[in-house]
């Protein structure tokens, strides 16, 4: 390995819409590699997701073999509703390319790459890493690995809040009283108490001001632990950032220092209406090897902050433009911080990862798709423009890092994992499967917490993967901690579960909802294989049609009478319909064979000098068995991909 080589990690770019925002001229950066690089189209694992799918470029494997069944993990013997997360490093079975580049005595970088949390997977002597993301921002689960917790909204109105109930706080101010050191207010200062975070974990009591600084009105927000304004940590105005304030939180997990902000979203001059956002708790911990790369990153890349906050956005929280800002911060983030590795580390392998193209395609690609259910052809541009501002901040970062590289001496890999397709429906698996004698649960009607449905597993045959995705798990007697089912009846219930998802059909239209549902034993037509990871395989598994995902969780609702009396009741409905700019409209469940769900791959490098565009598709567990042969090192050892001989061909040119 006589060339260094670096992955430039864009989750979720789709070729067609990187190509056709090069053709537009909107992705410049990308078009001087396209110009001079190899263009694959790659079609991803099954099933295929983020964790899945960078496993599978690093190592070649599919879910079989790398341990990385989904976006969450089931080890044999746990109860079928417990499961792990998937971006934990430890959870990959399989040997990966800086396995290899380790062993040969390279060094590698690694920057926010997914499945490397946590810390430790690299010695200082084998090389650089920073953070390791990503954990994504599900309204269905909150799983942060570096967050301490989501943000937060203060308001004297009663806003959405669709993740994560809590975050959404109502109060009315009041007239403020007993407060020492204000600043010169017009008007009588108003104040309210709020707990910050208000949910997930134990919060700080704090007390916001509202103050006029001019004749005008009210205009600015003071925040402090106490009410003595010479000690505020925040006084700003409207659309103002305060600074990062940091404390130390007691997390699920264990005590740890957060990073936090406010911004003022809203605030009427009469001070009857307002808006206070509070960011995300990120962490404020050291988040590298060595550690003091941390300070040195963040002194030009400023505070790491681990996903972006998409349902700020849908709730109504942020309008559009605050949402582009924040998506930009973590583009810029990416740029900034991979470019400061890459010119000061030493390395020979690099490995840098941004998911912001991943988000606002989950967000709007139901706006840009004319087969999406919620397509309105008169927000169709505004769509477009949102999609297409997030691929130019990414182009523009991949500029940045572009300078830090000799494309003589260094071959570049512009790599993504998966496709998108639009999403119409979310159905609620966890219903139909009940309603076909399958699974068995009650819910608490008293609450609206996601986490008041508990499973009754003296009638629960099978149980699916959480959130949903794929797996579905037999509730084997001798198996399973509470199994029911008898070994002799195995395959008699994986016939009535495959039976029962292929009777999930479009509310609207009658149409099948799910692709394929095969057993496990048949799973290998999906790229299944029986390996390293195989127990980790549902007994079914299933592949979703381009418009559904689905829904883990069961609601509540209430039943109006017409004398204003009410009466509480699991809500009856089979599937969530998708809003647009309400919740995903996009997703990527679908079989990777569809031309919509595929990957890409552009390579850049010492010896490719013109553009070679790959007409047939490539699997994107092809990569590292490939790139391993042209580097001259040995192919990770548990990889199930070939060899690209024509990709090959390109590089002696």
């Amino acid at each position: 390995m006589d060339k260094k080589i670096l992955f430039l990690g864009l989750d979720a770019a789709m070729p067609d819409l990187i190509k056709k925002f090069v053709a537009e001229g909107n992705m410049p950066n990308m078009k001087r590699i396209m110009d001079q690089g190899v263009f694959s189209r790659l079609e991803t694992v099954f099933p295929p997701l983020t964790a899945a799918g960078w496993t599978a470029i690093v190592s070649g494997t599919g879910a079989g073999s790398s341990g990385v069944p989904s976006l969450m993990v089931k080890h044999p013997g746990e109860d079928l509703d417990y499961w792990h997360t998937s971006f934990d490093r430890n959870e990959v079975l399989s040997e990966t390319l800086w396995d290899v580049a380790v062993k040969e005595g390279k060094k590698v970088a690694m920057v926010n790459w997914p499945v490397t949390f946590p810390l430790g997977g690299l010695d200082e002597k084998d090389g650089v890493q920073l953070a390791g993301a990503l954990n994504p921002p599900f309204r269905y689960f909150y799983m942060p690995l570096w967050d301490a917790a989501s943000s937060a909204v203060y308001s004297d109105q009663l806003l959405n809040c669709n993740q994560i109930p809590g975050r959404a706080v109502r109060l009315q101010p009041q007239e403020a009283k007993g407060w020492e050191n204000l600043p010169e207010s017009f008007k009588t200062p108003l104040e309210f108490e709020m707990l910050v975070p208000p949910t997930y974990i134990e919060g700080y009591k704090m007390y916001a001001l509202i103050y006029a600084s001019t004749e005008e009105g009210y205009d600015r927000i003071l925040i402090s632990e106490s009410k003595d304004g010479s000690k505020a940590h925040t006084d700003i105005g409207l659309g103002e950032y305060g600074p990062w304030i940091v404390k130390n939180f007691k997390a699920n997990d264990y005590q740890r220092d957060g990073r936090f902000r406010f911004q003022i979203l809203e605030l009427t001059k009469d001070g009857e209406h307002f808006k206070l956002y509070q960011s995300a708790i990120n962490t404020a911990e050291t988040y590298s090897v060595p550690a003091s790369l941390t300070a040195e990153v963040e002194a030009v890349a400023g505070p790491f902050m681990e996903v972006d906050d998409p349902w700020a956005f849908m709730d109504g929280w942020l309008p559009a433009d605050l949402y582009l800002e924040q998506l930009k911060f973590h583009a810029d983030w990416w740029g900034n911080a991979s470019s400061y590795v890459f010119k000061n580390c030493e390395w020979d392998m690099g490995f840098t990862w941004v998911g912001t193209i991943d988000h606002i395609e989950h967000v709007l690609y139901g706006g840009i798709e004319p087969k999406a259910r919620v397509y309105d052809p008169d927000k169709a541009e505004w769509c477009w423009d949102m999609v297409r501002n997030v691929h130019k901040q990414v182009d523009e970062n991949i500029g940045k890092i572009l300078e830090q590289v000799d494309l003589n001496e260094t071959y570049v890999v512009v790599i993504s994992d998966h496709g998108f397709t639009h999403l119409d429906w979310n159905p609620y698996v966890k219903e139909h499967l009940s309603r076909h004698g399958l699974l068995d649960y009650n819910l608490d009607l008293t609450t609206d917490d996601p986490s008041n449905l508990t499973i009754n597993w003296e009638k629960t045959k099978c149980h699916p993967l959480e959130p949903c995705h794929a797996h579905i798990f037999i509730n084997l007697k001798g198996r399973d901690p509470q199994g029911i089912v008898e070994p002799e009846d195995y395959e008699k219930v994986q016939t009535e579960i495959i039976r029962a998802l292929y009777d999930i059909r479009n509310p609207e239209t009658g149409e099948p909802a799910v692709a394929v549902a095969v057993t496990k034993e048949e799973a290998a037509t999906l790229g299944i294989v029986d390996g390293l990871g195989y127990d980790r395989v549902g007994d079914v598994v299933y592949a979703w049609k381009p418009g559904y995902m689905s829904h883990p969780f069961i609601y509540r609702t209430a039943v109006k009478y017409r004398d204003g009396s009410e009466r509480m009741i699991r809500n009856p409905e089979l599937f969530e319909p998708a809003g647009l700019c309400r919740n995903f409209t996009g997703v990527h469940l679908a079989l990777p064979s569809l031309h919509d769900m595929h990957a890409m791959m552009l390579l850049a490098g010492p010896g490719i000098s013109e553009a070679y565009d790959r007409k047939l598709v490539a699997r994107i567990i092809d990569v590292a068995p490939t790139l391993s042969k042209m580097l001259g090192i040995p192919v990770p050892k548990d990889a199930e991909g070939a060899v690209l001989y024509d990709v090959l061909e390109q590089v002696k040119k």
